[in-house]
């Protein structure tokens, strides 16, 4: 005969009451005791079954993410796959699984109105390329138990989690600072790209809190690629007094930037220092390899599945968070 849930209670050395609640994420259980009950599961080989649990508890323990999965997804955010993967590991412990559904921005609203009126998952994880208003309107209306991976770039009531922005570009400003460049220049994004807008905002902060402050002959926005990389840097090496070093609000941009360097014959990091944000995809394979400003994303997909396991116990939980986990990669391209 199999193990039982008897004798999962009695190695556990708990009621038979309380493994069944563990296996139903009950919120009266604290995250310790289920974290040692699942272990004993887990050593005893204990597999509940998984059609009896979910009638008996009205709960699949399912969990589907909403996300763009069209071809070089993975090469145009290669953050996302690291965070479903901390998504993943952490639901996984916390007795849930994760279905990957592709989606985009017009129809995620009309997938999530399926799976919220066929009760096919017990929550919604939504990667914010695929938000939308009518998207956010349907999540807060039904009150559905949901997590947006990333902030909206819209007022809305949804719950989302995300890394600071802001933060980040303190700390790359900080960073400069530390290692002796005063004049500091930044190029990103347009105005409506909110990560570079927010990067931006820390520079400054960054500054501000070392006593400087970014000039605006040293601030260029211009879109997320390398020719416009390229571009920007140009027209700062063409003026008067050179910037000390460059920050780059992404690696795209920054190809540009150390294209456009290379092409004056100035040396990294002893003319020129350029720094960025995030370790991929680009960062480890230029010349010099660049320093960064990266975040922890697996472990943002691992606070997600914390939040989300809280909101499907409580669906009328609020949770709008950034989480912080920046560090500084130093490499070649500083001094």
């Amino acid at each position: 005969m199999g193990v039982t849930i008897k004798d999962v209670a009695e190695a556990a050395g708990v009621s038979i009451s309380t493994v069944s609640k563990v296996l139903n994420g009950h919120y009266s259980i604290s995250e310790k005791t289920a974290e040692r009950v699942r272990g004993i599961m887990r050593e005893m080989n204990y597999y509940p079954n998984a059609n009896a649990q979910s009638f008996a508890s009205g709960s699949n323990h399912t969990v589907v993410l909403l996300a763009n999965l069209s071809p070089n997804a993975a090469f145009r955010n290669p953050h996302m796959f690291e965070i479903i993967a901390g998504l993943e590991e952490a639901l996984c412990r916390r007795g849930y699984r994760l279905i990957l559904r592709g989606a985009d921005a017009t129809s995620a609203c009309g997938i999530a109105e399926e799976i919220i009126s066929r009760r096919s998952a017990d929550a919604i994880a939504i990667h914010v390329g695929v938000m939308s208003h009518p998207l956010a309107a349907v999540l807060t209306r039904l009150r559905f138990p949901h997590i947006v991976l990333g902030a909206p770039d819209f007022e809305s009531q949804v719950c989302w989690i995300d890394n600071s922005n802001t933060y980040s570009g303190a700390v790359a400003a900080g960073y400069l600072l530390s290692r002796g460049y005063r004049r500091l220049a930044f190029i990103g994004g347009r105005s409506y790209d909110l990560g570079s807008a927010l990067r931006l905002q820390g520079v400054k902060q960054g500054l501000a809190n070392g006593g400087e402050r970014l000039e605006d002959q040293y601030i260029w926005l211009g879109e997320s690629t390398r020719a416009d990389g390229f571009r920007m840097t140009e027209g700062l090496l063409n003026q008067k007094q050179l910037p000390d070093a460059i920050i780059c609000a992404n690696n795209y941009i920054a190809l540009g930037c150390v294209d456009a360097v290379l092409k004056r014959e100035m040396r990294i990091p002893k003319d020129m220092g350029i720094m960025a944000f995030d370790d991929y995809p680009f960062s480890q394979i230029m010349e010099p390899p660049l320093t960064v400003v990266d975040i922890n994303v697996r472990d943002m997909g691992a606070q997600a599945a914390k939040f989300l396991t809280d909101i499907i116990r409580h669906p009328n939980m609020q949770i709008q968070t950034y989480i912080t986990t920046s560090n500084v990669i130093a490499r070649g391209s500083t001094r």
